[in-house]
């Protein structure tokens, strides 16, 4: 796959994700995919078998984005809640791309078919990027900046309900909460005595 190839399926997931989020995953049509990614429609079948493997697609593809950028701020040097409020305005920016489609995966309940291991993908998925965070939660505690009270791997799951909280809040139409205070509140929770 050469970077011309690349390109074009980046140019298929990008259009996907804004049809997807604006018509939803029912009312959105491979066509229109294809018109918006400049690409005929048999190219596109290339890439994706079916709707559902293009749906799932734009979802995986963002959370391997969103880790690699999440491996790169813990490893960064710089102070803990610094990194914190950074991996919080991450969050932030993968609702705001993603939000959307997580949400309709969830509420429409898109028959993703189990033969495909795709739940337990994303599970594995999930996992990782708990293990990924607990990392840095690890090197806080051992720092003493965060308390013992919880294990890492608690407040990396505490960290990601932040995010399925806002999905909530908006689905409720109440206000988000912002990278900034998200930060406080968990700095706050977590510290070391």
């Amino acid at each position: 796959m050469g970077s011309h190839s690349k390109d074009k399926r980046e140019r298929i997931i990008e259009a996907a994700i804004k049809l997807f989020t604006r018509l939803g995953y029912h009312e959105t049509k491979l066509d229109e995919v294809a018109k918006q990614a400049e690409i005929a429609k048999g190219t596109l079948y290339l890439y994706f078998k079916s709707k559902e493997d293009l749906f799932i697609q734009c979802l995986v593809d963002g959370f391997e984005k969103s880790k690699q950028t999440a491996a790169q701020i813990i490893a960064s040097r710089k102070d803990t809640k610094k990194r914190l409020l950074e991996l919080l305005e991450l969050q932030e920016e993968i609702f705001r791309h993603n939000g959307p489609l997580i949400q309709q995966f969830i509420q429409s309940g898109i028959s993703i078919s189990s033969s495909s291991g795709t739940p337990k993908r994303f599970l594995g998925m999930l996992k990782e990027k708990v293990e990924l965070f607990a990392e840095f939660f690890r090197e806080g505690t051992e720092k003493g900046e965060f308390s013992e009270r919880l294990t890492p791997v608690q407040m990396s799951l505490i960290f990601h309900q932040i995010f399925d909280l806002n999905l909530k809040f908006q689905m409720f139409h109440a206000p988000t909460i912002s990278p900034q205070k998200c930060c406080d509140m968990l700095f706050d929770m977590f510290k070391a005595d």
